[in-house]
């Protein structure tokens, strides 16, 4: 059953929803309830609990945002719109649901992505980027290939850190071919740990929010701040290498204002940089373009300073 599917007066239903967010409120006469946001792998709906204590019937007895739960409902009309409103709430039996409905992942198998950003890191023939890049992945390996790449702009799916990763390799690859100047090795190794700060920055791979280390940090100090432990257990603090990774790190947003502490000194850095910001900017365009209706207009488009794009009418 979708949200769609439910009309005023639907009593009794039962489905499956993921909640996005639950919150304690209270109505004008201060009685408690739950406001929702529920989705059902497509649409976002808001709906009530109106009765606090039919929360008890969970396992855990709350709500927690990001999970899969249950559902019987009742639909009302409220100011001339669909309000749903909860009247029974269970923990979700894995075997009745397909989960994969409600969260978004990346467009390629999970372990497929995970033997393709592996089978880099093996490339890597430099010895000393090569330590660096498996132990620092390696500390991280359990959020490094699951976490989101960003809460909204882009990637922001699970596998989208890893996939953002994977996707920036294959344009190294060709700036690597048609630029044999670029040290193969360390562009590679810069691709692979440039966001490893983001493992850190947002907290949670199903409902993600910055964490406080997030908010007050950002994932570029975080990010150095580990690539630097690695490198001082290695010992690696006077090697080029460790130099060059820590500068592409600091320096993979380009600009100043776009929160790098230093703009790219280096051809790698620069590259990172380039490669960064086209697989950002175009995978935050890519599902929005893919849903307009050709000879439309796009809607507005975060990654594009809320933007809008023509689809042209072309086959």
């Amino acid at each position: 059953m979708k949200f769609k599917n439910l009309k005023v007066g639907d009593n009794n239903i039962v489905l499956h929803a993921l909640v996005v967010d639950a919150k304690i409120k209270q109505t004008v006469n201060q009685t408690p309830y739950y406001g929702l946001t529920l989705s059902d792998g497509e649409d976002l709906v808001d709906a009530r609990i109106w009765t606090v204590g039919i929360v008890n019937t969970l396992a855990k007895a709350e709500i927690e945002n990001g999970n899969v739960y249950k559902l019987t409902v009742k639909v009302n009309d409220y100011a001339g719109k669909n309000q749903i409103i909860i009247t029974k709430i269970e923990d979700a039996n894995p075997s009745e649901v397909d989960l994969s409905t409600f969260y978004k992942t990346a467009p390629m198998d999970l372990d497929v992505l995970k033997n393709k950003i592996i089978e880099a890191m093996n490339s890597i023939k430099n010895p000393t980027l090569k330590k660096i890049v498996f132990d620092l992945i390696g500390k991280d390996a359990d959020k490094y290939f699951i976490h989101q790449a960003a809460i909204t702009m882009h990637h922001n799916y699970l596998g989208g850190l890893a996939y953002h990763v994977y996707s920036m390799l294959q344009i190294a690859d060709v700036l690597i071919k048609n630029y044999p100047t670029l040290n193969a090795d360390l562009l590679r190794s810069g691709v692979l740990i440039h966001d490893i700060g983001k493992t850190v920055e947002i907290t949670s791979d199903k409902t993600p929010s910055y964490s406080k280390e997030g908010n007050l940090l950002g994932h570029i100090v975080i990010g150095l701040n580990k690539l630097y432990e690695v490198i001082k257990d290695n010992e690696f603090e006077n090697k080029d290498e460790a130099l060059a990774l820590l500068h592409m790190l600091a320096a993979h947003h380009g600009e100043l204002e776009y929160g790098s502490p230093k703009e790219p000194l280096m051809y790698e850095a620069l590259a990172l940089h380039l490669i960064d910001l086209m697989d950002s900017k175009l995978a935050g365009c890519e599902e929005i373009v893919k849903k307009t209706e050709k000879g439309g207009y796009t809607s507005y488009i975060p990654t594009l300073g809320k933007k809008a794009l023509y689809v042209p009418d072309i086959e």
